[in-house]
């Protein structure tokens, strides 16, 4: 963990110069198990014909048996670390001390001893180029320790709170913070910690700084119990841990999240298990990201046709746990989704029409520097000096920012052309929602900038296909009578908010144990306004 420390009787190992025979090494020490030559050598080499890829391995375990014998396992087909010889692992030693049976207490010794391992993210600074595969392996590992490390700093901060050690929970905070800056649950403890330990102040302070966190990487306010929180440190009402109702880690556990109806009508999908179809479009606007240079589409469509949900959804699959997926979805879009950074930027947030305001967000969810005062210059130059990883812009509604901020002229509009096609090695993309190509939308709004030519890929958002309907419709938790299934198909004409809306309808009418055809009138009375406003010159049918 942290940068990559090779020692033999304490002394560093300078012989292991190679990278490949680092990496090898720190492969089959971390993952604990024999792989065949062939595995390692696609690992390591995938970019080579398997000849030269097993012709470069041998070269590479060449080296490491003189250096390392002892410590190896060597075959002619295989590959493993010898667990057996007389080594120590960081990674292995901080999962040992972190492991405890479920429901036994937290020993806060091992807490501070596995804490004090980690030194940094996992092979930190540790690059291997052209080696995908070895690659996607550190991201998951950094990943998981990560996790790890947070999740003991957060037991250890409580274990201070219950023995009021709060000097010891305060630096634990901090470090928490550290990794995870807009951890909200995290601010409210270090909130309760200084209050305890009689820096009121302070308290109400990290508040301050914990609410411009959120409102500047997230977009939101602090939750309601963050902000009673802090009226009782202001009010001098908090109680000590050891008699405030519900504060033990160690009785219940936390709460399971959200499981987000069955069918939503109105706001944005954002889960990826709600979200249906648009399988062609995904193929195509994915296929335009898996590579460098990256390029740039628009989505459009009339209103509420998904064209929000679909860029919610470009934005999580990839990353999203098996727990948020339908059994069948597909996830494997992008080669290493975890490499890339998605900006989310919704032009219907009035505070965005102002250009500072708007780089100030746009640099802080491509997590680099963000001065609170930035002008165009400058962000121009923290972007294309910083930018590493592939980015994706989303700028949903882009003719409302067009039509009503006239601040965000050509001149930045142009700006971010010239950094998407000139300035970034082809790592940054745009992806915008609207309801007419950009272009056109320029063109209407007096908009002359080369940044709205720049979209080679248009998908038209339409209705979803038969197949795709249908499956949307099956996923009620209560199957629907076949006659009902074709009514829903014919009347929606398979656009998604008007199925959303019927599907909602025959749930609730068949939860509430109702009979007959009655739910149909109330169904198409709910969805006459959006029916008007997708299907103006007649009743909508199912796409082919």
């Amino acid at each position: 963990m942290g940068p990559i420390h090779i020692s033999q009787d304490a002394l560093p190992l300078h012989e292991l110069v190679s990278v490949k025979a680092q990496a090898l090494l720190c492969y089959l020490a971390v993952a604990a198990r024999p792989y065949s030559r062939q595995a390692l050598a696609g690992l390591l080499w995938g970019d080579l014909p398997e000849a030269d890829a097993r012709r470069n391995l041998r070269g590479v375990v060449l080296k490491l048996r003189q250096d390392l014998d002892p410590h190896l396992l060597i075959s002619h087909h295989s590959l493993a670390f010898n667990r057996d010889s007389a080594y120590t692992l960081d990674v292995e030693t901080f999962r040992a001390l972190l492991a405890r049976p479920a429901g036994s207490r937290p020993q806060p010794e091992k807490l501070r001893q596995a804490v004090g391992l980690y030194r940094g993210d996992f092979l930190e600074d540790f690059h291997l180029r052209q080696a995908p595969a070895f690659e996607e392996w550190v991201m998951q590992q950094r990943a998981e320790l990560r996790q790890l490390m947070l999740e003991a700093l957060q037991t250890l901060t409580a274990v201070c709170l219950q023995t009021a050690a709060y000097e010891e929970g305060i630096a634990a905070t901090h470090l928490h913070l550290n990794l995870e800056p807009t951890d909200e649950a995290a601010h409210r403890q270090l909130m309760r910690l200084l209050a305890l330990s009689g820096q009121r102040s302070a308290a109400l302070n990290q508040f301050d700084r914990c609410r411009d966190l959120l409102q500047a990487d997230l977009g939101i306010e602090p939750a309601a119990e963050t902000i009673f929180l802090r009226d009782q440190i202001r009010t001098d009402t908090l109680l000590p841990f050891s008699t405030a109702p519900g504060l033990s880690v160690f009785v219940s556990p936390p709460p399971p999240p959200a499981t987000p109806p069955p069918f939503i009508a109105g706001p944005p999908i954002t889960h990826p298990a709600r979200f249906f179809g648009r399988e062609r479009e995904l193929k195509r606007l994915f296929n335009l990201l898996r590579h460098a240079p990256m390029q740039n589409a628009a989505i459009i469509g009339p209103r509420r046709s998904g064209k929000t949900s679909l860029l919610h959804y470009l934005k999580s699959i990839g990353t999203a746990v098996p727990g948020q997926l339908r059994p069948d979805q597909t996830q494997a879009w992008l080669p290493q989704p975890q490499l890339y950074r998605w900006v989310f930027i919704d032009f219907q947030d009035t505070r965005l029409g102002d250009p500072q305001a708007l780089m100030h967000r746009l640099l802080t969810q491509m997590e680099l520097p963000a001065p609170e005062k930035c002008g165009l210059d400058q962000f121009l130059d923290i972007v294309s000096d910083e930018l590493r990883a592939p980015t994706v812009i989303l700028f949903d509604e882009i003719g409302v920012a067009l039509q009503r901020y006239p601040q965000l002229d050509d001149a930045f509009w142009e700006s971010l052309r010239s950094l998407a096609t000139n300035q970034v090695g082809g790592q940054l993309a745009f992806v915008l929602s609207a309801a007419e190509t950009p272009d056109k939308l320029a063109n209407q709004s007096g908009h002359g900038s080369p940044f709205f030519n720049i979209f080679g890929y248009v998908a038209n958002l339409g209705p979803l296909k038969e197949e795709e309907a249908r499956a949307l419709i099956a996923s009620s938790p209560r199957a629907f009578p076949p006659a009902d299934v074709e009514w829903m198909l014919a009347e929606s004409g398979g656009w998604p908010m008007l199925l959303q809306i019927l599907c909602r309808e025959r749930l609730l009418s068949l939860t509430e144990g109702e009979t007959g055809d009655d739910w149909r009138a109330d169904a198409l009375y709910q969805i006459a306004p959006f029916r008007r406003e997708q299907e103006p010159d007649g009743p909508p049918r199912v796409a082919d």
